[in-house]
């Protein structure tokens, strides 16, 4: 429990109602429950405030009356996620190296490590203080793991890939598989590039399930300080992404592409190889991306991309081609018969 005044505190928000209340949990405004805390991000659906059962909601600055307390702050989306992680509970209790997990050689394990049965960890890994590795985790060879980082069932880490500190990588995710990199000899026959490079993932990352992030060709491919990255994400060999970027699911960047920080590619994007996205640019759902986009483009969207009104524009002419068309040809017809009368 903890009272309602405290929760205020601990993003700054203006409580207005009875700050002695305790509170046991949080849930959406349609199913909490007396005890609960509740959030609305949304001033449209401020109607739910006379429905709700909880007994507190967090509320956009907008608003200022509800039959119950309140909590007003610029970002409510942001405090109900400070407030989730006070009433999130571990579910996993295991801690200490099972006698299951195989550890190779010359691995370097910090303190308070938890490392389930079946796990396996290559020679000369590096693991550091409270990593969390789960069951079916390959870990390869001469790989450097930071402190706090998790890793989820199944995940696959090939030789010499470094992980920082406080990643999150889900499960079914490989890092270091081979890019696809191909040359064609004499008679048509694809030979295989050596892929020699590493994938390095810098602190504060987390990467969604099957999301695979190849190998660099020579060098690295680079994941950044803060970026969270969705489930079913294709990263290629050499790709370099910036610091606190989105990358939803299901897009494929190709190789030696650069994204800039605080990059936003929505669901479906498709990147072309050796093109620059610069800072704060965000790319909408299914776009594809074949030359680079500056950092003023705040955003671009259709296919190829384009600036987000000009999409707009376009997407507004098309269901009108049919009509045009038709137009178009009568006009032509038209221009055809003035010619013969003309003649």
């Amino acid at each position: 429990m903890i009272k309602l005044k405290e929760i205020a505190q601990l993003f700054g928000g203006e409580l207005i109602g009875n700050g002695e209340i305790p509170i046991r949990g949080i849930a959406s405004i349609e199913t909490a429950e007396h005890g609960q805390i509740a959030f609305l991000a949304n001033p449209r659906y401020k109607a739910l405030l006379k429905k709700t059962r909880a007994s507190a909601v967090i509320v956009p600055l907008g608003i200022k009356q509800a039959k119950v307390a309140i909590i007003c702050t610029p970002k409510p989306y942001l405090a109900y996620a400070k407030v989730a992680r006070l009433f999130y509970k571990w579910p996993y209790t295991f801690e200490g190296i099972s006698e299951d997990a195989y550890i190779g050689k010359g691995v370097s394990l910090g303190k308070k490590i938890t490392i389930y049965p079946s796990a396996y960890i290559d020679d000369n890994a590096q693991i550091g203080d409270e990593v969390i590795i789960f069951p079916g985790v390959y870990i390869g060879p001469r790989v450097k793991v930071g402190a706090k980082t998790l890793v989820y069932p199944n995940v696959t880490i090939l030789a010499d890939c470094k992980i920082g500190r406080g990643v999150v990588i889900h499960s079914g995710v490989v890092i270091g598989s081979d890019g696809f990199g191909y040359s064609k000899d004499e008679q048509g026959h694809y030979v295989k590039i050596p892929q020699m490079g590493i994938v390095e993932i810098e602190d504060e990352v987390e990467i969604g399930a099957n999301t695979t992030i190849d190998r660099a060709a020579l060098g690295e491919t680079l994941v950044k300080r803060g970026t969270k990255i969705d489930n079913l994400v294709q990263i290629a060999h050499n790709v370099v992404i910036g610091e606190d970027s989105i990358i939803v699911a299901q897009v494929g960047i190709a190789g030696s592409t650069k994204l800039g920080n605080r990059v936003r590619l929505a669901g479906q994007a498709g990147v072309v190889g050796h093109v620059q996205i610069g800072n704060g640019a965000t790319i909408g759902a299914k776009t594809g991306v074949a030359k680079s986009v500056p950092k003023e483009a705040k955003m671009a969207s259709g296919v190829p991309a384009m600036p987000y009104q000009t999409y707009l524009r376009a997407m507004a002419v098309l269901p009108k081609l049919p009509t045009l068309l038709s137009r178009l040809k009568r006009l032509e017809r038209e221009i055809e018969r003035l010619k013969e009368e003309k003649k």
